[in-house]
C-alpha cells in the first residue's frame, strides 16, 4: 500500500533538539529554586499537554501562571542557534518527494517559529503544508489534525511519524499508521507503550514506508541510507541503459 501522506512531527524528530530543550526547562526550574533535571527524567516525564509535563517537574501552576511561563520558555528557546536536524533528516525528506508521497509538518509548536524555523534549515521545499498552533501553549495536535483533514479533504491511508506517546494517539484518533522515533523527547519505555515500531532516526522509516503499508521489520545493523543510495544508483543506470558497463 502506498501511503497517501506522511505527516512528520518537527521537535525531537526532524529536529534533533531535546538536549536543548532539557536547557531550557531547567533554566527555568533554577530561576524558581526548582530543582533541575535530568535528561532521564525529562523524557520519562514529556508528555502533552505541556502543562501536565510542567507539573510532573515540580512546576506549581497555582503560583505560575502557564501562558507567561509558556512564553518565557519560547523566548529562551529562539536562542538556540545551533541545533541540528536529526541524522538522516534531509534525506529521508528528499527519498519520500522523489517518490512522490506528499509530506506534512505536523506539530504543537507555534506556526510561525516553525515555518522560520523550515526556511532556515533549507527544507520547508519538502512540505505541502505545515499545520500547527497559533500560540506558544503546546496543548497537542490532535483536533488540530482532525479539523485539517477535515477542512483539507484529505482521507487516504496516512503514516505518523514522531518521538512521543502524543503522536501516537494522534494517528489513532485519525486512523492513521505510526513510527516512532526514539532519541527524541520520550524515552524508550513510554514509546514501547503505543505498540508500534520504532527507529533510531528519519532514515530508517523506509523500509515501512517504501515497502509496504503496514511496515516490516528493521534488520539491526543494516545500513538503510546506504541500500537506499545504492538502488537509487543502480535504478538510475538501469534508467539509462549502462548497466552493461558493470
Amino acid at each position: 500500500m502506498k501511503y497517501s501522506a506522511i505527516f512528520w512531527d518537527w521537535n525531537g524528530t526532524l529536529l534533533d533538539d531535546c538536549e536543548f530543550n532539557l536547557f531550557c526547562m531547567n533554566e527555568m526550574l533554577r530561576k524558581r529554586g526548582i530543582e533541575k533535571v535530568s535528561l532521564e527524567k525529562y523524557r520519562d516525564s514529556f508528555g502533552f499537554p505541556i502543562a501536565d509535563f510542567y507539573r510532573k517537574i515540580g512546576v506549581d501552576l497555582r503560583a505560575n501562571d502557564y501562558a507567561e511561563l509558556a512564553e518565557e520558555y519560547a523566548c529562551l528557546y529562539k536562542s538556540g542557534r545551533d541545533i541540528p536536524l536529526r541524522k538522516g533528516a534531509k534525506e529521508a525528506l528528499a527519498v519520500y518527494r522523489d517518490k512522490k508521497i506528499p509530506q506534512y509538518i505536523l506539530s504543537a509548536s507555534e506556526k510561525n517559529l516553525l515555518t522560520e524555523s523550515l526556511e532556515k534549515y533549507g527544507i520547508s521545499k519538502y512540505f505541502v503544508d505545515v499545520i500547527a498552533l497559533d500560540n506558544y501553549l503546546a496543548e497537542g495536535k490532535t483536533e488540530l489534525a482532525r479539523s485539517y483533514c477535515l477542512s483539507h479533504n484529505l482521507n487516504g491511508k496516512a503514516i505518523m511519524v514522531g518521538d512521543t506517546y502524543h503522536d501516537f494517539e494522534t494517528a489513532s484518533a485519525l486512523g492513521w499508521d505510526c513510527l516512532l522515533l526514539t532519541g527524541g523527547h520520550s524515552s524508550e519505555s513510554i514509546l514501547q507503550k503505543a505498540a508500534v515500531p520504532t527507529v533510531s532516526a528519519p532514515n530508517e522509516t523506509y523500509p515501512y514506508i517504501l515497502q509496504s503499508g503496514r511496515g516490516e521489520r528493521v534488520v539491526k545493523g543494516v545500513d538503510y541510507a546506504f541500500v537506499t543510495a545504492y538502488k537509487t544508483f543502480y535504478d538510475d543506470l538501469k534508467n539509462t541503459n549502462k548497466t552493461e558497463d558493470w
